[in-house]
């Protein structure tokens, strides 16, 4: 028997988007599984991330927050689209209904959307989260107060999921919550391999600068060029690979899988983002990261970061000028760390799949609900 499992994903950024595709991945190591996905992340995002069955439907399932860049949101354009999407219509619910209609189980991360959809289908649904949005709106609700009928929409939903489960580092820790080790993508190809096709030596210092799924970065690249002391990797910074003296233009959607190009770096510059830190955190590779202050979540990945010293904060503004290669020496004093950590997405599909067998397909069904909650 083939599990069928539905994916219902926020399209902010690809952090979500790559823990997910960790999930499903680790999910079809244990059993026969094909994935119905239902988000706006770009579909190649996912044919880079699977080697399983999947099927791709485009449709809006979360706002989250609009970017002007990974580093700045914009709130009124977030006011607006949340306006425009919540509280959910009965024409995107019964969309997302004949989408996942064939599944054993949705799970969410951390769009809303899917447990509704699940409640409507009568089959169970699962949270997979470090944070909710009623958690991260809150940051703002002092200056946009309009953000409160969302902030209460959002967690009557959230609450609803049948089953949840919590990604280290948790932002908010919820009682009787099973929580896991990071979430990260397993790597594929050797540090040699990667660093062959990059025309990087074994000597060479190789530095990956990655700003997640967010376009719209601007950072001095003629800083890098005149740093002899590193070949840089600039991710998402071309429209195909480019090799230009000791700079390395990828684009977004290269053929270069990013847990390969972090795990084959010898450091790592980039935004505090779940996934770079979780993939940067497995690989061992000391991360030179940028906080983001207005982001609520920033601030519990950095103390994580702490705790394990495992970087070194950039500031932003250092970032964008270029005046961050002054702090290159310290960075290179980053030691690589040693041994195999317990990745979390190898947890969550162990739970998955014990949901869903042992008679499951019959003793967790739910009843349709018959409540209209919208």
């Amino acid at each position: 028997m083939v599990l069928r499992i539905g994916c219902c994903i926020t399209p902010h950024g690809f952090g979500h988007a790559a823990r997910a595709a960790a999930v499903m991945e680790a999910v079809a190591k244990l059993v026969p599984a094909e994935f119905i996905i239902v988000t706006t992340v770009p579909r190649w995002f996912f044919s880079q991330s699977l080697s399983v069955p999947f099927s791709y439907n485009r449709l809006t399932t979360d706002v989250g927050l609009v970017q002007k860049s990974s580093l700045d949101e914009d709130m009124q354009a977030t006011l607006r689209a949340l306006a425009d999407f919540y509280p959910l219509s009965d024409a995107c619910i019964a969309h997302a209904v004949r989408l996942f209609s064939t599944c054993d189980l949705i799970f969410c991360d951390i769009a809303p959307l899917g447990i509704v959809t699940a409640e409507r289908i009568g089959i169970p649904s699962l949270l997979i989260e470090n944070f909710t949005w009623d958690w991260i709106y809150a940051r703002y609700l002092d200056e946009f107060q309009a953000l409160e009928a969302h902030i209460d929409y959002l967690r009557q939903i959230y609450c609803r999921a049948n089953y949840h489960i919590q990604t280290a580092p948790v932002c908010r820790v919820t009682a009787g919550v099973k929580t896991v080790p990071p979430v990260s993508r397993s790597r594929r190809k050797t540090r040699a391999e990667i660093r062959r096709r990059l025309r990087v030596s074994d000597e060479d210092k190789l530095i990956l600068i990655t700003m997640g799924g967010v376009v719209g970065d601007e950072y001095a690249v003629g800083p890098l060029q005149q740093e002899k002391a590193a070949v840089f990797v600039l991710a998402g910074k071309g429209a195909a690979v480019k090799i230009e003296g000791n700079i390395r233009l990828l684009a977004q959607d290269s053929t270069f899988y990013h847990p390969d190009l972090i795990a084959a770096s010898d450091l790592v510059v980039g935004k505090t983002g779940y996934s770079t830190l979780a993939e940067v955190y497995s690989a061992g590779v000391p991360f030179g990261y940028i906080r983001r202050d207005s982001f609520r979540e920033s601030g519990v990945l950095v103390d994580f970061i702490k705790r394990k010293r495992a970087g070194l904060e950039i500031s932003a503004l250092d970032f964008k000028t270029g005046k961050w290669l002054r702090q290159l020496p310290e960075l290179f004093t980053l030691r690589a760390r040693s041994g195999k950590r317990e990745n979390g997405a190898e947890v969550i599909a162990e739970y998955i799949v014990d949901l869903l067998s042992k008679d499951a397909r019959n003793s967790l069904k739910l009843q349709i609900k018959t409540e209209d909650f919208f």
